[in-house]
């Protein structure tokens, strides 16, 4: 039986890996599999639509499958080890923040307590408390987009056990792919799968409409995971046998909303500031979440090097915001038009179409070069 992992992986594009790696962080460390491209297929298994990435000299691709857990720990190994310069640094969990000054930056907590720090970064999620603090509150909540997904890992073993063989669209002979299978009906129904930890197990995002009885029911209650495979065969009927036999084998499956959030007006408040997914929720579809966060905390990391005093952190910070926010916020658009064109060859091709991070202080002197260009003395 598939052990109780879900949810596992996810891409690191070229724009992700290229941060990870100025970190020293190597594929072989988190246990990465080398992607080759996409394909796109129907649900009768006939395919649709094909790309490929370049490699580079050193025989990488910069497109990379990993476990979630897997590069969780290697960010965790960084920040808290002894190795490079500073103080390690202390994670405190549990804290339970209720209230947040972000002018001020001040956090106070569940018992009472409370701290005064020189920045609050509030990378908490899609459901973020830190960035009711930053935002106006007329600015919309994030929403449902449509879909709800159903995500797990099972092992290469199951899947050739499922169906005799390895089914012939996830093939790793001529590469690893993403491979795409969708309905291409009103309900958008998709899958998504790519391999990940050393091709030791297979990915899986299943879509469909957040509107079916059977998803919304799911979502409120907490039936048995019988009748949760039972729905999901239902929800993807006409999809390969061998994929609706493979629900059966598993022992945890969960249904997400897809969520997004429209683009904020600032990811800035004083000496307080939003990453990740409490700053851009965005769909999975151009699997660009993860590669976003890496980005933003490189633009941190290098912005506040030239913080001379605690005082100077507020002003660097909407530097930082006039940089970033701009760019993610496209992402966010491209990534909700992705979700409704999941099949396209052309909304496949964005997904591959990330060019690897400039750096913010890179970005910082193009500017200021493009600047003085356009200065009449």
């Amino acid at each position: 039986m598939i052990g109780k992992e879900s949810s596992a992986a996810l891409g690191l594009q070229t724009n992700g890996t290229s941060v990870v790696e100025q970190l020293g962080i190597t594929r072989k460390e988190i246990r990465g599999d080398t992607g080759s491209g996409y394909r796109t297929y129907n649900i009768r298994e006939e395919q649709m639509s094909t790309g490929r990435v370049a490699f580079r000299p050193d025989g990488e691709t910069g497109f990379w499958f990993v476990h979630r857990q897997d590069l969780k720990d290697a960010l965790l190994r960084r920040v808290t080890g002894f190795d490079g310069e500073g103080e390690p640094i202390q994670v405190v969990y549990d804290s339970h923040i209720v209230e947040i000054e972000p002018e001020l930056g001040i956090l106070k907590f569940a018992d009472g307590s409370s701290v005064e720090a020189d920045l609050i970064i509030g990378a908490d999620g899609i459901h973020s408390k830190v960035r009711k603090t930053v935002i106006p509150s007329s600015h919309p909540e994030p929403s449902l987009c449509g879909l709800c997904v159903y995500r797990f890992v099972v092992p290469m073993d199951v899947l050739q056990d499922i169906n005799g063989q390895m089914p012939n669209i996830l093939t790793l002979d001529e590469g690893n792919f993403v491979v795409i299978i969708a309905a291409g009906d009103e309900g958008n129904r998709n899958m998504v799968i790519y391999p990940c930890r050393e091709l030791q197990l297979m990915n899986f995002v299943c879509g469909v409409p957040d509107t079916s009885p059977r998803v919304l029911a799911q979502l409120k209650s907490t039936g048995s995971h019988e009748s949760l495979i039972n729905d999901m065969i239902e929800e993807f009927e006409g999809f390969p046998g061998w994929i609706l036999r493979l629900f059966s084998r598993t022992t945890l499956i969960e249904p997400f909303p897809v969520i997004d959030q429209e683009p904020l007006p600032t990811y800035v408040k004083g000496r307080t500031m939003l990453i990740g997914d409490a700053a851009h929720a965005m769909t999975p579809y151009q699997a660009q979440a993860t590669n976003q966060a890496l980005e933003e905390v490189e633009g941190l990391n290098a912005i506040l090097a030239d913080a001379s005093s605690r005082d100077s952190i507020p002003d660097l910070l909407k530097i930082w915001d006039s940089i970033r926010r701009p760019h993610a916020s496209v992402v966010q658009s491209d990534s909700r038009d992705s979700q409704a064109k999941v099949s396209t060859t052309q909304s496949s091709d964005k997904f591959l179409g990330f060019k690897p991070y400039v750096p913010m202080m890179e970005v910082l002197a193009r500017l200021s070069t493009q600047r003085a260009g356009n200065v009449v003395p």
